[in-house]
């Protein structure tokens, strides 16, 4: 949804971008605080205009016009009253932003804080701030710029209360407090039970919608009107829409879509025009939603295993072949964030919802490892076992963040990363060198090995680099780019011997944002990104191997290390090849998603492309 503020509004925001913010409406920055000890009778001073000792007294000698020629009082040009609730705290002309005419002295608002803009017609740096002046409520913040004058009051407010600016003609104000409409949701499940719509996302059963609106209080028409038709455009099948009473509406289609937000936040009480306090819901079909099947290689034979969550964007399967993670998008209020976890338990084809915001996964030890999306403040890597009521910090917290590229060894017990660049000069053409850090999960123990990698992208040490550890956990694996583009080595650390070791000739994959995975037996090691080829690069010297427009930056070993099932592209083109004969084995449109003896795990989205093709050169 985007936002649209009123004119000046919006210029104002443009030009003051990064001043401190009380809120998350239309904020103007500070000016120089002035004396307002002068308060109007029944009114208070603005809270926060005063100050301290010199400060105070400068100011009240501005207010007061000491020492220089009187200042004429400004006209007013314009009023604006902000009225966030927690729903809808965008700024919306008409509903949360509302832009008083002259006439105009009050104006109902909701339950949350409120902010009233007025505009004087001067671009002074005045203290204007001083002839506020308020009945009922003080205001917790004041700001003044360029002849605009802002106050926010802080809820909990009172059921009425003003606000003026002294001698300003049109600049009084009057706020009384309505309470927002509230509208429940219910629709008509399979049994025919009403069920009632709540939370962020719903799974509807497949066939016709039947959605019940019932509102608290009255609702304008033609508010109500408009949403129905924005709904009727998005999903592009009519609706038909009954009225029951008056205050309750039935919404039906000839089918669930796919995919539907609804989002009815635009519709406005009757009267005080206070928007509904609903957060938006999205709503999918059960018939939409992918699956999980399993192919069998031998004869390209399907079985659907069981239906899985919606936007599915990610599977990392677990060595032991148990598990299967996923991540993918989640409605989060209007907005899609890409941040669901969830996981396949195979052996009892059943789903376990993980308690974590989803970002970086993946398998040691047993556990599933996860580093929540940048969006997710303050929390680092976690893990989870499949089963456990919630996930675990790693016991030791280190004195730095471990990124979100670190990777651990088979057991768990120790990460490895490269670690920030060594000093020198950032504005050289030639490369930094990267450190690999070992850090022990339990102890915090550090191992630093110094020039492990080259760096030719400054300040980006730990972003967008990966390493990887052989599956005896000796041997740590990565790519060293020659260049800023075009061609990497592969180099690996040997723990035992404790040096590091050049495994390969160059190969023409670029090192930013490539993953890397050693074969069941340690050797070769699979290494891809997406939008590039992957390579499968021996360790005993021979030629690296390409896989010609396998694009997708996923890929999985067999338990044998001699085939690798991958995808063209996202949700397109899954395969399978073999390193032996250098066939491939073409399984149709969906997500790789691991191996089982010889079959392999796709995930589908109904409707798409299975086609099976034998293996072909």
């Amino acid at each position: 949804m985007g936002r649209k503020p009123v004119g000046w509004l919006l210029a104002l925001s443009l030009l003051l971008v990064g001043c401190a913010s009380p809120s998350r409406g239309p904020v103007v920055p500070e000016a120089p605080p002035v004396d307002g000890g002068s308060a109007a009778p029944g009114g208070g001073a603005a809270a926060g205009a005063s100050a301290a000792g010199a400060g105070a007294d400068r100011a009240a000698s501005a207010a007061s016009g000491e020492g220089r020629q009187p200042r004429a009082v400004p006209r007013l040009i314009g009023r604006i009253v902000y009225r966030p609730t927690a729903a809808l705290p965008d700024v919306v002309d008409g509903v949360t932003a509302v832009t008083l005419e002259e006439w105009e002295s009050e104006v109902a608002v909701g339950s949350g804080d409120v902010l009233i803009t007025w505009q004087l017609d001067t671009h002074d740096a005045g203290p204007y701030s001083a002839l506020l002046r308020t009945s009922g409520a003080e205001p917790a913040e004041v700001r003044t710029v360029l002849g605009v004058i802002q106050a926010r009051f802080a809820a909990p407010l009172p059921d009425r209360f003003e606000a003026w600016l002294q001698g300003v003609g049109g600049s009084h104000t009057k706020l009384l407090r309505a309470p927002e409409p509230t509208v429940y949701i219910t629709y008509r499940a399979a049994d025919g039970a009403l069920q009632s719509l709540e939370g962020a996302e719903a799974v509807l059963p497949d066939g016709p919608l039947w959605l019940q609106l019932s509102f608290d209080r009255p609702v304008e028409q033609g508010s109500l009107a408009a949403w129905l038709a924005d709904v009727e455009a998005r999903v592009g099948d009519p609706l038909i829409v009954r009225q029951e009473s008056a205050s309750r509406w039935v919404v039906e289609m000839d089918q669930v879509p796919a995919r539907m937000t609804l989002d009815l936040r635009r519709v406005v009480a009757s009267g005080s025009g206070l928007p509904v306090a609903h957060s938006p819901v999205t709503l999918r079909s059960e018939a939409s939603l992918p699956y999980l099947e399993r192919v069998d290689l031998a004869t390209g034979a399907g079985e659907r295993l069981l239906t899985l969550p919606p936007e599915i964007t990610e599977a990392w399967p677990s060595p032991d072949g148990a598990y299967i993670a996923l991540r993918g998008w989640q409605a989060v209020g209007n907005e899609m964030w890409e941040q669901r976890g969830a996981v396949v338990d195979l052996a009892a084809n059943r789903l376990l919802e993980a308690p974590l915001p989803a970002g970086t996964l993946q398998w040691a030890g047993g556990r599933l490892f996860n580093h929540p999306p940048w969006w997710v403040a303050d929390r680092g890597w976690e893990a989870w076992a499949p089963g456990a009521p919630d996930t675990a910090a790693l016991p030791f917290v280190p004195d730095e963040p471990v990124p979100g590229t670190a990777v651990f060894s088979p057991d768990g017990r120790t990460a490895a990363y490269l670690g920030p660049e060594a000093e020198g000069d950032p504005y050289g053409d030639d490369p930094l060198w990267m450190p690999l850090v070992l850090l022990d999960v339990a102890t915090g123990e550090r191992q630093v090995v110094e020039g492990f990698a080259r760096n030719w992208f400054r300040g980006k040490g730990d972003v967008r680099r990966w390493v990887a550890w052989s599956p005896d956990g000796r041997r740590i694996a990565a790519l060293d780019p020659l260049a800023r583009a075009g061609r990497s080595a592969l180099v690996v650390y040997d723990l035992e011997l404790g040096e590091r070791q050049v495994a390969s000739e160059p190969v023409p994959l670029l090192a930013w944002g490539a993953r890397l995975a050693w074969s069941p037996g340690g050797a070769s090691v699979l290494a891809f990104a997406e939008g590039y080829n992957p390579w499968v690069i021996p360790l005993d010297g021979s030629p690296a191997v390409p896989l010609p427009g396998a694009l997708f930056g996923r890929a999985f070993w067999d338990g044998t290390g001699g085939r690798i099932l991958g995808a063209r592209g996202p949700w397109e083109g899954v395969f399978v090849y073999s390193l032996a004969d250098g066939t491939w084995t073409e399984l149709g449109d969906g997500l790789p998603a691991g191996w089982d003896g010889n079959a392999v795990y796709v995930i589908r989205w109904p409707g798409a492309s299975s086609r099976y093709v034998p293996p072909r050169p």
